[in-house]
């Protein structure tokens, strides 16, 4: 037997058996829940309810989910990947990106790199990419040089890099050794009147620290590719394509180009 109560906000508690469930509209099947509630299909709601067996039904077995929590590849996948798949779900894309950026991650020859990541990643409008690569941003001067030191092209095309043990890997240092990529906010912050930005398309296996004086905001890294010039609205979280010729104002409500995750 199914009964429930819905309050002013569409979040719905049903009781099955004597026991409780909440969900609203931000579960991956809230549409199907609804459906059980109305059709008073308590076996389906229970099963609907499952996140993690939503999640391994659509990943077709390539994530695992058992003892409550989600598998990938042996690994415990982190809260903040999970919620990146949920919304994936959500919006009916495909897992491939995901699992990509899994199997790139996992190549990170730091544990701590890899856990310091999840961190920066909790902030929005990081794209992944279709190969499992992120993008991240970067304030440069206005020919395409570092703020810093000036002598690092960041013209798009151009893939700086330096030999990884060079880079500080100590998060409690700020500024330091290394190629730096931030999230949007810290990068408007940082650049000044007429600095560019560009979009940096970053491996996460060459991530090496997240330093804390940004507020995870920023990463350290031995390397990138600049695909892009950033000239208009935030990127969408996840992208289908990206091509430099594209990243202008007002070129991310292209449905036919460009998807979110987010």
């Amino acid at each position: 037997m199914l009964t429930s109560i819905k309050d002013a906000k569409n979040q719905y508690t049903v009781i099955i058996d004597n026991k409780a469930y909440q969900f609203d509209p931000s579960h991956p099947e809230y549409s199907g829940l609804v459906d059980c509630v109305k059709t008073g299909d308590a076996e389906e709601f229970v099963t609907l309810m499952d996140v993690g067996s939503v999640v391994q039904n659509w990943s077709e077995g390539d994530f695992k989910f058992e003892d409550g929590v989600l598998w990938y590849d042996g690994e415990q996948v982190h809260d903040v990947i999970t919620d990146r798949i949920v919304e994936m779900l959500k919006g009916g894309f495909d897992h491939s990106p995901m699992l990509r950026f899994l199997e790139r991650l996992y190549q990170n020859p730091s544990f701590r790199a890899i856990n310091e990541l999840y961190t920066f990643l909790q902030h929005k409008f990081l794209p992944i990419t279709p190969d499992g690569y992120f993008l991240a941003y970067k304030a440069v001067r206005p020919d395409f040089m570092d703020k810093y030191s000036g002598t690092i092209d960041n013209s798009v095309g151009n893939s700086p890099r330096v030999k990884r043990h060079q880079v500080d890997d100590n998060c409690d240092v700020g500024c330091s050794n290394g190629l730096h990529v931030g999230a949007i906010d810290y990068v408007k912050s940082y650049g000044g009147a007429g600095d560019k930005v560009v979009v940096c398309k970053v491996d996460p296996a060459d991530v090496v620290s997240v330093p804390l004086d940004s507020m995870h905001q920023k990463v350290r890294c031995c390397g990138y590719e600049v695909v892009g010039e950033y000239n208009g609205d935030l990127i969408p979280a996840v992208v289908d394509e990206y091509y430099e010729d594209e990243y202008e104002e007002d070129s991310w409500d292209d449905e036919d180009e460009y998807s979110t995750y987010l």
